[in-house]
């Protein structure tokens, strides 16, 4: 009864203003939601500034170089870029649009006003509410170590989120049983991250449940969720098929669990830092003093306090996600702890959510809208006038009363205090995170090696053999490996993380080939032992660990090519791929001792456990045999006709590769052994056809829930006034 009363009670008078083309658009709240979006866009663009020179961004998981293409992960060859899949396609259409170079920055530059003009919808109330909201959205300290981290991907995902809990808002208020546009929103930014999924999904339950559900409320939410959930039919291909994914276990909850500063965990979560990455050398560390961290959480106490007495809908869920968002970013470390590890060893996909921080999402949001509500309030009582009510719309009636000069100047500092939060984070972020991160050169060594090398299918093995590490190009800061974004040809780089005890998270058999035979400085031929992974070349970056390589020098089978001050390029002479007819049954140890006696050529080794009653094949060992074989795409490889017998294909070892009837096996190498007839052979990895499928369903899911959410948007323009479940004094906001 009292929302039906508030929703009448809210209703626009009939002469209100109207958009001359669109006629059921408020034109002054269309108005500020723009304005709220060119502040995030200008926000955006003093922080992106200096990476739009000549020149490459590189961040700690963010980089880009000349010769980036699409990530093999979309065809499921990459554990670790099975997720996003329909983001990740669309950024390589971008770079193939506007070049690799402008992508990474214009891609970051997009959160900007994407956010501000969510939260400014979510807010709603006058100018000065709206934009405070938003640029404290721009402007946090959660932001700025999201930026360092190289995050961009799961911080475009956070500011479409901004705009599902404005619709999910506008939705509950209207009472439908569905609404496209939260269905739409969600689908959207989880298709950017994988986080969307869980986080989207608190803010759908929480809007649903508080204040008192209606059986509507429920429905339209599980609607919600099942139809935004189609985004991700890819996954069933990943599910089913023989795809491999990353091993996560417990030990990932210890090493990416959130870090407390020197005020403590509760202090340093509430102040919206903690990322546990706090040592990180890519920029300076943020420092907020006890002022600014105490008026920033005075100034969001206040405001949802505020905002729950006029406006129970928006209020009580954003006290509850702000809640749960700082309970659950306190991680295994809060009161939360004993659950969330048993969410994360029982609950399907929860490990997603292995870094806990990143559920300070939800406060972000939360503090957002608080702080734009406080901001409007201290605006309004140090102009000497009534407050206006929290809830959206227009300043209440009846004549503006002065009140006392301390009351005004109290109310002055107050918001010169908010401000300041703002001025405390700002030249951490500004300028491209406080001149700190500078895009960079790639030497000219390297484009030197890419000419000597050329294209080709035969890969580069990268070293030294680290997925993140500091290069003399980057300024010394440490970011992830971007030989793979540099170089023409495919690039074998480690992808160990290196953290503590969690020294990999990788399934990969190659890598793990690899990571042996650098340990035991090459194994003495260290040419042979990687060419069966379809290494041409290997590339040493001199940068901090040369000394820790001169070992390569010391092969035989390893001719230098190239030297520079900071680069060196060798070429391997053996070659183990292609029809090398004859195999034979040996582990790793045996390999190498092999190799030490010039008894290895280019035969398939398979393990014992892997042999089967195939191990042997017709053929004298060593093998001299190789070649006549040729790749025809991501997915397939073309085995020309030839003596029958075992080829090896350069591929990471999976049950998905497939040849008809002829058998395949995994070498000692991680790589696919075929066992072929005499003829024509093609070898295919199957799962792409179910994983392209379900991308297909995806995308066209996707599609549809936009094209519905404007249907529904254009039905509403027409009937934005008239409809008894609008509310738009109430909540301007276009979600």
């Amino acid at each position: 009864m009292t929302l039906l009363a508030s929703r009448r009670s809210a209703r626009p008078a009939p002469h209100a203003a109207r958009h001359r083309r669109l006629p059921g658009v408020n034109p002054r709240t269309a108005r500020l939601t723009a304005e709220s979006a060119l502040l995030g866009l200008i926000a955006g663009v003093i922080v992106v500034a200096p990476w739009t020179r000549d020149g490459y961004l590189l961040l700690l998981d963010w980089v880009s170089g000349p010769h980036q293409t699409i990530s093999p992960g979309l065809y499921g060859l990459d554990p670790a870029a099975l997720d996003a899949l329909p983001y990740r396609l669309a950024t390589h259409v971008l770079r193939g649009v506007v070049g690799a170079a402008a992508t990474a920055w214009l891609v970051l530059l997009a959160f900007f006003p994407i956010a501000a003009s969510g939260i400014s919808a979510l807010a709603g109330g006058g100018r000065v509410r709206r934009h405070c909201a938003a640029l404290f959205v721009c402007c946090n300290p959660f932001v700025v170590e999201r930026i360092q981290a190289g995050h961009v991907a799961f911080l475009l995902s956070v500011a479409l989120l901004s705009w599902l809990l404005a619709s999910a808002v506008r939705a509950r208020r209207r009472g439908r049983w569905f609404a496209a546009r939260p269905a739409g929103w969600y689908a959207l930014a989880m298709a950017v991250g994988p986080h969307a999924a869980w986080i989207g999904g608190a803010i759908l339950l929480a809007v649903a449940l508080l204040p008192r559900p209606r059986r509507a409320d429920l429905v339209r939410t599980a609607v919600t969720v099942a139809s935004a959930g189609l985004i991700y039919a890819y996954a069933a291909a990943v599910l089913l098929g023989a795809v491999l994914v990353p091993r996560v276990g417990g030990q990932d909850l210890e090493v990416y669990a959130p870090h407390a500063g020197s005020g403590g965990l509760p202090v340093t979560l509430l102040s919206l830092q903690g990322f546990w990455r706090a040592t990180a050398d890519s920029s300076p560390p943020i420092v907020l003093g006890p002022i600014p961290v105490g008026a920033m959480i005075a100034a969001v106490v206040a405001g949802l306090v505020l905002l729950c007495r006029r406006d129970r809908v928006a209020g009580v869920p954003l006290v509850l996600l702000a809640v749960t968002g700082l309970l659950l970013g306190a991680g295994i470390h809060g009161p939360l702890g004993g659950a969330y590890r048993a969410a994360f060893d029982s609950v399907p996909l929860f490990a997603v959510m292995r870094e806990q921080q990143k559920w300070i999402a939800l406060p972000l949001l939360a503090y957002a809208v608080a702080v734009g509500v406080t901001a409007e309030a201290l605006a309004t009582v140090a102009r000497g006038a009534k407050p206006r009510p929290a809830a959206s719309g227009p300043a209440a009636s009846g004549p503006a009363a002065a009140l006392p000069a301390m009351i005004r100047a109290v109310a002055a500092a107050g918001l010169v205090a908010v401000a300041g939060v703002g001025a405390a984070v700002a030249p951490s972020l500004a300028w491209g995170l406080g001149n700190s991160v500078q895009v960079s050169q790639y030497p000219a060594s390297w484009y030197a090696a890419d000419d000597l090398m050329g294209a080709g299918t035969e890969g580069v093995l990268f070293l030294p053999w680290h997925q993140y590490q500091p290069f003399g190009f980057t300024g010394s800061r440490t970011v992830a490996t971007p030989a793979g974004a540099f170089f023409r040809r495919p690039v074998l780089t480690s992808d160990a993380v290196e953290l503590g005890p969690v020294r990999t998270n990788s399934v990969s058999r190659r890598t793990a080939y690899v990571q042996r035979l650098v340990a035991a400085g090459g194994a003495g031929h260290f040419g042979r032992l990687v060419a069966p992974l379809g290494i041409r070349y290997v590339v040493l970056a001199r940068d901090r660990e040369a000394d820790g390589y001169t070992w390569l020098g010391r092969q035989p089978d390893l001719r230098r090519v190239m030297r520079t001050p900071n680069l060196d390029v060798y070429r391997v002479q053996p070659t183990g791929t292609g029809r090398v007819v004859s195999a034979r049954v040996a582990g790793h140890d045996e390999a190498v001792a092999l190799a030490a006696r010039g008894e290895l050529g280019t035969e398939a080794l398979l393990p014992d456990d892997m042999a089967g009653a195939d191990g042997q094949a017709a053929g004298v060992v060593p093998s001299a045999a190789a070649g006549r074989i040729q790749r025809i795409s991501s997915t397939r490889w073309r085995v020309a006709p030839g003596s029958p017998g075992w080829v090896v294909l350069p591929e990471e070892w999976s049950a998905g590769w497939t040849a008809g009837e002829a058998p395949t096996r995994p070498t000692v190498a991680g790589t696919v052994a075929v066992r072929a007839g005499p003829g024509e052979v093609t070898v295919t990895y199957e799962p792409w056809r179910r994983l392209r499928i379900g991308l297909g369903v995806s995308l066209l899911a996707l599609a549809l829930l936009i094209a519905a959410g404007l249907v529904e948007h254009r039905r509403d323009l027409r009937t934005w006034w008239t409809d008894d479940g609008g509310s738009s004094a109430r909540y301007p906001g276009p979600g």
